[in-house]
C-alpha cells in the first residue's frame, strides 16, 4: 500500500535528550504578507520571524501559533498567521516557536523521491513548500524534499514505525535540526 500524500509540516515528536518540548516567543512584523502555519519551519530576518524556504539560511525552529490584537483590539490566538492581517496600531505579532535544536519532528517526505533507509537515513535535506497550509485547521503543508540537499535544514533519524507508513514516497520520518551533533 502506498503512503498517503497528507503533509502536515513539522510536528513535534520527542526531545532527543529526554527533556520537555517548550516554545519561545518571537515577533512577526505587523502585516507580514505571507501566511505561516503551525508546523512551518521559520527563520529570523531583521529580528522578525518569517517562513522558511528551500535553500534559506539556518532554520530558527518550528512555528506553533501566534497571538495578536486585531484592528478592533480583540486578542486573537491562532494556530497560523493569516498573511497581511492588520493589527491594532500596527503592533508586532507574538509568534510561538519551538527553537530547541534537540527537539525531533515527524514530517512527511515529498512525492518526487522514494524514501530508502540505506540512502536517506542520516542525511540532511531541505524543506519543501509545494502544499498550502490549511486556513481551517491552521496546519502546515510543508514536507521534506529528499531531492534537495542545498542547505540541509533537517537530518533524517529514522522511518517512523506506525501503521500505514512504509519506505517510499510520502513516508513519515523523524528528523532533527541539522545543526545538532548527534552522539
Amino acid at each position: 500500500m502506498a503512503n498517503a500524500d497528507t503533509p502536515s509540516g513539522f510536528v513535534p515528536y520527542r526531545h532527543h535528550g529526554g527533556g520537555v518540548i517548550r516554545q519561545n516567543s518571537y515577533k512577526i512584523e505587523a502585516a507580514y504578507a505571507t501566511s505561516i502555519y503551525r508546523g512551518d519551519a521559520v527563520l529570523l530576518t531583521s529580528g522578525f520571524v518569517v517562513i522558511g524556504a528551500a535553500n534559506s539560511s539556518s532554520i530558527l525552529g518550528v512555528f506553533m501559533g501566534c497571538k495578536y490584537r486585531n484592528a478592533a483590539g480583540e486578542t486573537i490566538f491562532s494556530p497560523y498567521w493569516p498573511a497581511s492581517t492588520a493589527t491594532l496600531n500596527s503592533e508586532a505579532v507574538e509568534a510561538f516557536v519551538i527553537d530547541d535544536p534537540n527537539v525531533t519532528y515527524k514530517v512527511q517526505t515529498d512525492t518526487g523521491t522514494a524514501y530508502v533507509d540505506a540512502t536517506h537515513k542520516g542525511s540532511v535535506y531541505d524543506i519543501e513548500l509545494d502544499h498550502a497550509g490549511s486556513t481551517f485547521t491552521g496546519q502546515s503543508g510543508m514536507e521534506l524534499d529528499l531531492a534537495d540537499t542545498g542547505q540541509g535544514h533537517f537530518r533524517i533519524l529514522r522511518l517512523i514505525d506506525e501503521p500505514d507508513n512504509a519506505a517510499g514516497a510520502n513516508a513519515n520520518v523523524e528528523v532533527i535540526n541539522s545543526l545538532v551533533q548527534l552522539v
